[in-house]
């Protein structure tokens, strides 16, 4: 019997792939996989090319992260037309970037192991200080207030997607039942008394509650007379 024949791997054709296409297809596979999964060879394979052709379009994994980060930044969008009111537009600000780091929860990873810094950026922030500028808000505190924002959100989608996103929001109420259970209920005679409540310290509701606590101790202002 003849040794089986290998059949051929299949290649992209040449000048087919774009730095645009690499970057979309690294954003599918780490938020579909998790970030670990995001690595040449199988981003590679991924796109039907050989490994050293990807770095024809990114310099290293480095400027790969980056630029997926950029990229699914890309995604936010604010409600239409904008809040009149700084502080309703920090809230909006920080409900769409929510959204957008839950569409895309490879982004709390890399924002929270990186200094991701690029045109992207740039770009929000200059959009966002033009809307608080016309609030009245001075550039300096508005760039201060955009980044208590986001650092909150991004902080707090990154708590959220172990507990209640990379599994069901009843696995996680279970988790606190079940531990609860195995202690001596008269120990904990408060929280015994809460403990419904335990589960929903992840989720919109707890979100909103913090959000709306810290754009309020910003004290943005209207100051347009």
């Amino acid at each position: 019997m003849g040794a089986a024949v290998k059949p051929r791997r299949r290649r992209r054709p040449r000048g087919s792939l774009t730095r645009q296409r690499v970057v979309e297809a690294a954003l599918e596979l780490a938020d579909r996989d998790g970030l670990d999964a995001l690595t040449m060879p199988t981003l590679a394979t991924r796109l039907e090319c050989g490994v050293m052709t990807l770095y024809g379009y990114i310099d290293n994994k480095e400027d790969l992260l980056d630029a997926v980060a950029l990229r699914g930044l890309a995604d936010l969008r604010l409600p239409r037309p904008l809040p009149s009111e700084p502080s309703e537009v920090l809230l909006a600000w920080g409900r769409a970037l929510r959204a957008t780091l839950l569409a895309h929860p490879s982004m709390p990873l890399i924002f929270l192991s990186r200094a991701v810094i690029g045109p992207g950026i740039f770009q929000g922030i200059e959009a966002l200080l033009g809307v608080l500028g016309r609030c009245g808000v001075h550039s300096t505190a508005g760039l201060h207030a955009i980044y208590a924002v986001l650092i909150y959100a991004t902080g707090f989608v990154a708590w959220e997607l172990p507990r209640t996103r990379k599994q069901p929001e009843a696995a996680y109420a279970a988790q606190w039942r079940r531990e609860f259970a195995s202690l001596p209920p008269g120990d904990f005679p408060i929280t015994a008394g809460i403990q419904d409540e335990l589960p929903r310290i992840v989720g919109a509701e707890q979100f909103e509650l913090g959000l709306q606590a810290l754009v309020a101790g910003l004290g943005i202002r209207h100051s347009v007379s």
